[in-house]
């Protein structure tokens, strides 16, 4: 298929080091028919919370910044359930023996009910999440708590980002959480109040959670990965970079 006459820029909402490995990908994949655009909407803010007197023997990670966080603290156990390959691949180089769910939270909540021999557990998050994973597992019998180790805190759109969004006639979004999206929508209608934006953007949302927060687009502006997969968000990209 040809490719778009024109370079696409492409906004990359994701916090560091997320987004440069993104920003990379898209250019293996596309080469010259996207600009990426670096605009980070949160940056992570670390915490030291007091974990004394817990019995933990496995920690849970439902976050590659979760397992920065876990590997800043002294005295967790080694072993780490994980909610996918790549918050693994990471907790496994920073020195954890990580197994991953290789898919969403509800993978990760099977994975570990049949894992009773791993408890307790030890679920290190952010402060900001959807769903209550240790609620689950106490619902099911298995001793679990959690300890908040993060936060991501909002970003201002870049001024490359604004200059992009004032200017081209097409902008290719991914998003890939529910937060970043409602953190991105709130950035326009402040920093670009004019309508006629939204009717500029290609927004391509990692689930249909994500998507919530433009169901307000024109449907063909619109595109959802079928699986939360960087493989799939690609599929849903390539209905925007490639044209028949």
């Amino acid at each position: 298929m040809p490719s778009q006459s024109r370079a696409l820029p492409v906004l990359i909402t994701r916090p560091e080091p997320q987004a440069s490995r993104f920003a990379a990908a898209l250019r293996q994949r596309y080469a010259d028919r996207v600009v990426p655009v670096m605009t980070p909407l949160l940056a992570p803010t670390f915490f030291d919370p007091d974990l004394r007197g817990m019995e933990v023997r496995s920690l849970v990670l439902t976050s590659e910044t979760g397992a920065r966080a876990a590997a800043r603290l002294d005295g967790l156990p080694r072993h780490a359930f994980c909610v996918g390959d790549r918050t693994a691949d990471v907790a496994a180089d920073l020195g954890f023996q990580s197994r991953s769910a290789a898919g969403d939270a509800d993978d990760l909540f099977r994975l570990l009910l049949r894992q009773p021999e791993h408890a307790p557990f030890l679920h290190l998050r952010g402060q900001d999440t959807r769903g209550d994973l240790v609620a689950r597992l106490r619902t099911a019998g298995l001793a679990a708590q959690e300890a908040i180790v993060y936060a991501q805190e909002p970003v201002a759109l870049a001024q490359a980002a604004i200059d992009a969004l004032s200017t081209a006639e097409t902008i290719l979004v991914p998003l890939f959480s529910p937060r970043s999206a409602s953190l991105f929508r709130a950035a326009l209608l402040r920093d670009l109040p004019n309508e006629s934006v939204l009717l500029r953007l290609r927004i391509v949302a990692f689930s249909a959670a994500v998507a919530e927060a433009f169901t307000d687009c024109p449907p063909e502006h619109l595109a959802i990965a079928a699986a939360p997969s960087l493989a799939e968000l690609f599929f849903a990209l390539d209905r925007f970079i490639f044209t028949a």
